[in-house]
Parts: C-alpha cells; structure tokens; sequence
C-alpha cells in the first residue's frame, strides 16, 4: 500500500508517553506525533477524570525523539505564533541534526482563542492568521535553505538572520501546512511540501486532492497528502458507537463539538480489521499517502499494529 503512517501521543505522563513511543517504533509505526496546545481544549476524555492539562509540544518531542532511534517525530499540529518563526526554525535544524534527521515540521494556524488570550498570543480573524502562517513559513524556509535571511513583513521580521548550523535533510525537512479551507489548501500548494487535514470522508478528502492537483501542476508527484483520523476496532459500526461512548465521557464529546471537530470523531475508521483496513485504501485511493492515527483504546492500538500495519507497506 505504501502509506506513511503516524502513531498519535495524547497528553499523558512522562513515562507513559515513553512507553507510546518506543512501543510505535517497535511496532513499525513511521513516525509519531503530538498536539500544540498551551491548555488542554478538552474535557477530561473519561469521566470523572482529572484534567491532566497539556505539555509543551517541542519539549516533548525532543524527548521522545532521543528516547526513540529510529522513528520520526512531528506534531499535530504546531502554531508558529506560539514560538515566532525565526525561532522556532532554529529549533527545528537542532531537532532535526540531533535526530539524525527525522523531524518533520507541521504547522497551522491555530483555533483555540482562550489560550491565545491567556498567553498574551496575537488573536486575528483566520484569514489573518492564515497570512501570518504564510509569513512565517516564508521565514522558516529561507532560514533553513540561505546563509542569511532579512524579511519585513506584516507579522514578521527578521535581519541578516542566520541559522547555523543547517537541518540535516536537505534541501530543508518537509514542511506540512494543516487545514482544509481554501486558503490552507493554497497555502500548502504555493510554500508546503504536503498538507494534513482531519477526520473527512473519503469522497470529501478526493475533492480536496483534485483541488489541490490543480494548485501543483508538476509538483504533484512529490507533494504529501496526509490525513489524521480515530481508529477504533470493534465488530461491526454499531459497537464501534457503543464503544466511543463508553470511552468518551459526554463533557469531551461536548468539548469536541464546541470545537468544530465532532466531524472527526463521527468520519472515523472502524470495524474490523478488515473494514479498518478497507477503509484505508479507500483514503489512499482518495490521494492519502499519510495517515496519523489516533486511539482512544489502547488494545485497538495493539490490533492496529498486529492485523493492520503489516498491510499498509
């Protein structure tokens, strides 16, 4: 099948989230991943659960990553105005030498407003945000590919910048643009190497890659379509139900709809291995050649990694 396929870290405990990651790359997963978030968006997943909060993204991962020695690292996704794009362009070449080149670079713009105006961020309406996103990629890029970089824009400037030393994959580490409105999707197609949407439906995700096709022109062979998606196992849709249910308390479904993501949860892969995997292909045959998957049980994550994985090489 050849599909790149993600493992998702969930904001848990140091040491669990160790285990999550050597567990992925034992299990043969391609990379693994986390969310950017200041504050926890969501309800405790469990009921009567504690709100855990949530880590600091770039620290995670660079941990992980030295724990790990093989498997790939990125997030799901980063928000340049939380870091500045001058910096966090520094942060990635030493993320991605220290690793021995295996970060990837997602961005986006952000949608959570509280954390925004609890950390003193910059707010704007998203077409807004989108051009401060579309700066801040212009800066990381010629950060990572020029000797010096001098840049006036609107949002961002920088002057005779330099960062030394380079990442090590060359010409720069692939830079993913997150979202699916029409500005992200042109977004991605003008200054990303691939674009990263969340939970739609097969049919949804061809018009997407049909939009994006005509957006590439030539570039379209090497350009990246990711999608991040629930995995849940279960015998049939209706358990699969029964089992989100069970396992996410009504506050976080709650948490997920205020968030405009309720979609997600609900255009997720289930069933049986077989349908899981079934399904898949119908995503790769839409244009997916990436997949971040995303558990909320653990023992799916295990089937997942025996049944599934295998026979998506």
């Amino acid at each position: 099948m050849n599909l790149e396929v993600g493992f998702f870290i969930p904001s848990v405990p140091p040491e669990i989230a160790v285990q999550m990651a050597l567990q992925a790359e034992k299990d043969g997963f391609d990379f693994i991943t986390c969310d950017d978030h200041m504050m926890n968006p969501f309800a405790p997943m469990q009921e009567g659960s504690p709100d855990y909060g949530a880590h600091e993204a770039w620290t995670m991962m660079s941990f992980l990553a030295g724990a790990t020695s093989r498997i790939s690292v990125s997030h799901m996704v980063l928000i340049p105005t939380f870091r500045g794009p001058a910096l966090l362009a520094k942060m990635g070449a030493t993320l991605d030498l220290f690793s021995g080149g295996r970060m990837d670079l997602t961005i986006g713009a952000g949608w959570y407003e509280n954390e925004f105006h609890a950390y003193n961020f910059p707010w704007e309406k998203q077409p807004e945000r989108l051009e401060r996103e579309r700066e801040a990629v212009q800066v990381i890029r010629s950060l990572w590919r020029e000797e010096k970089t001098t840049f006036q824009g609107k949002y961002y400037q920088v002057t005779e910048a330099q960062v030394l030393p380079k990442p090590q994959q060359l010409p720069t580490p692939p830079i993913w643009i997150a979202g699916d409105s029409r500005r992200s999707i042109q977004l991605a197609a003008d200054l990303g190497d691939g674009l990263l949407v969340h939970g739609h439906q097969p049919h949804s995700i061809a018009k997407m890659h049909s939009t994006l096709s005509s957006m590439l022109g030539e570039r379209k062979a090497r350009f990246g379509f990711g999608m991040a998606a629930f995995v849940v196992l279960a015998a049939d849709e209706d358990e699969a139900t029964r089992k989100v249910e069970r396992l996410i308390s009504p506050q976080a479904r709650k948490s997920f709809a205020s968030a405009g993501i309720r979609h997600e949860l609900n255009n997720r892969i289930a069933g049986t291995p077989q349908q899981c995997l079934e399904r898949i292909r119908e995503y790769q045959q839409a244009g997916v050649n990436r997949l971040i998957t995303i558990f909320i049980d653990p023992e799916d994550a295990r089937i997942f990694a025996e049944k599934i994985l295998p026979h998506c090489r």
